[in-house]
C-alpha cells in the first residue's frame, strides 16, 4: 500500500499530464481503457481508507477538464465508479 502522499504525487502527475494528452487523442474512445488502467494501478495501491480520497480526485480531475465522468453518457463505463458529491448521505 502506498502512503496518502505518495497517491498524491501519483494523481498530482496524472492531473498534469491530462490536458495535454486530451488535447492529443485522436478518438475519445482511445482515452478511456487508457485512463482506466492507469486509474486501477493507483486504486490498487491505495488502503481501503484513502479509496474514497483518490476517487474524489480523480472525480474532480475529470470535471476540471470536461471530460464526461458519468458511465451512462460513455460506451465504455469505468472500472471505478464517481465519487459521492453525497457526502451527508441524505
Amino acid at each position: 500500500m502506498k502512503t496518502r502522499p505518495q497517491l498524491d504525487a501519483e494523481l498530482d502527475r496524472l492531473a498534469r499530464m491530462l490536458p495535454l494528452w486530451l488535447e492529443k487523442l485522436r478518438h475519445p474512445a482511445q482515452f478511456w481503457p487508457q485512463f482506466d488502467a492507469l486509474v486501477q494501478e493507483i486504486l490498487t495501491d491505495a488502503a481501503a481508507d484513502d479509496r474514497v480520497h483518490v476517487l474524489q480526485r480523480l472525480h474532480a480531475m475529470l470535471v476540471e477538464n470536461g471530460v464526461e465522468a458519468d458511465p451512462s453518457k460513455r460506451e465504455t463505463a469505468p472500472p471505478f465508479p464517481p465519487a459521492s458529491s453525497n457526502a451527508g448521505g441524505r
